[in-house]
């Protein structure tokens, strides 16, 4: 039995018939209802029946009145109540009409009883709760039209083939493709040639394993532009678990992905030099370190300190200092090996790591080799500026096995080039 009351709206002339239907409503079993009778010439008759409401019973003749037009203009007024129209007797024409117009249900009124209103009731009813699942589910599809309209993500749905159905505008936006170009097609369409077969491969296994796959993938747009994409797949089963429809939501992360590694970049390299900075030579000769130990193999770290730097900035100003360090680092960089590491620690010091050193020898000739091009004068805009640089070196096991170590043994040794006379190399104090 419900707990709560339905309401049911009678719309009658006839007063005996609303306390007939008054009376034959209470002894339904099963139901509490509320009736609400309503004359059928009543003014603001469609907004008044158009209250909250389980049920309507509306007369097929009201006075002079037609119930049938009443009938058409609750409708048209967008009732959806269901309505079981009063006759007096079952015309199947009358009966075939009513339908037409809108109607749930009839019931004759000579016919009236306890055990057919129930009937018609629980009929009416039942079909009510049918016609509100089907608003709520036309609901949501509207909203999940509107939300596949105006979501910023690229969607793109295809069949259990593979062949696009629909995409929606920002997919259109993203990638350039119209429905015109892309559908009935593959999405291979906007493959770059960035991935292998293997990653393909695996995006399928994993479809094919959990019904989801997920990740950056690079695509081409309709313009032959490459993109990075975070894209989602996934796949869509019927009841009995058979794929029938795979949907792709992707959005363009290039520009995100190009700043991040603008700050992961700038965050260990020189601003200035493009050079590695002091955070990553350090990694690195970390790294170079375990390996040296693991191989047995000799290492070198370079200290650079140029000469008389100052008076450069002092007296053209800091604009030409800073080409000149450009200048410098790009030199040291044509004299590095492959595998060899020129950083900027700050200021006009430079360090460099020399991993896989066979003799000393080979440190010693690429110092000598630095001076040389050295002392080659730069041309800073109007001025010829001669260069010189002092150097220390440092070499891994016999000076130290520890980053901090090296560094500081090849600092003290490049100050012993200054103190001798500048433009010349110093090995650390234990060579």
């Amino acid at each position: 039995m419900s707990s709560v009351p339905l309401k049911i709206l009678a719309v009658d002339d006839d007063p005996v018939d609303q306390e007939l239907l008054r009376r034959y409503l209470e002894e339904v079993n099963g139901y509490h209802s509320e009736l609400v009778c309503l004359h059928g010439r009543e003014a603001n008759f469609e907004e008044t029946a158009a209250q909250p409401a389980d049920v309507i019973f509306l007369d097929y003749l009201l006075g002079k009145e037609n119930g049938l037009d009443k009938l058409r203009s609750l409708r048209g007024h967008g009732v959806k109540t269901p309505i079981v129209m009063l006759t007096g007797q079952g015309d199947e024409g009358l009966v075939v009409e009513l339908m037409r117009a809108g109607a749930t249900d009839y019931l004759a009124k000579a016919r009236l009883s306890p055990d057919t209103l129930e009937r018609v009731l629980r009929s009416a009813l039942k079909v009510g709760e049918l016609e509100k699942q089907a608003a709520i589910a036309e609901e949501n599809l509207r909203l999940a039209a509107k939300v596949f309209e105006n979501v910023l993500e690229g969607v793109l749905v295809t069949d259990a083939n593979a062949c696009v159905l629909s995409i929606n505008p920002a997919f259109v936006n993203i990638t350039g493709y119209t429905a015109e170009d892309i559908i009935g097609k593959n999405p291979n369409t906007m493959r770059s040639k960035f991935h292998n077969a293997d990653f393909f491969r695996e995006m399928w296994h994993q479809l094919s394993e959990s019904g989801q796959w997920r990740g950056e993938i690079w695509n081409k747009r309709k313009n032959g532009d490459v993109f990075l994409a975070w894209q989602t797949i996934s796949a869509v089963r019927n009841d009995e678990g058979k794929v029938t429809h795979y949907v792709s939501v992707l959005f363009d992360i290039t520009e995100r992905k190009r700043h991040e590694e603008l700050v992961r970049y700038q965050a260990y390299h020189d601003i200035l030099t493009g050079l590695p900075n002091r955070q990553l030579f350090h990694d690195r000769l970390t790294q170079m370190l375990l390996n040296a130990r693991r191989e047995g193999e000799m290492l070198g770290v370079m200290f650079l300190d140029l000469d008389r730097f100052k008076q450069v900035n002092d007296t053209l100003g800091h604009e030409a200092g800073d080409r000149l360090l450009c200048v410098v680092a790009k030199r040291l960089k044509t004299c590095i090996r492959k595998g060899d590491t020129v950083a900027r620690l700050g200021g006009d010091e430079f360090v460099l790591l020399l991993p896989r050193i066979k003799q000393l020898r080979n440190l010693t000739a690429l110092a000598e080799k630095i001076l040389e091009s050295m002392r080659v004068p730069a041309q800073i805009g109007e001025h010829e500026l001669k260069l010189s640089t002092s150097i220390g070196i440092s070499v891994y096991p016999s000076d130290g096995d520890k980053p901090d170590v090296l560094i500081k043994r090849a600092d003290e040794a490049m100050y012993l080039a200054k103190q001798g006379g500048r433009n010349n190399y110093q090995m650390s104090s234990s060579h």
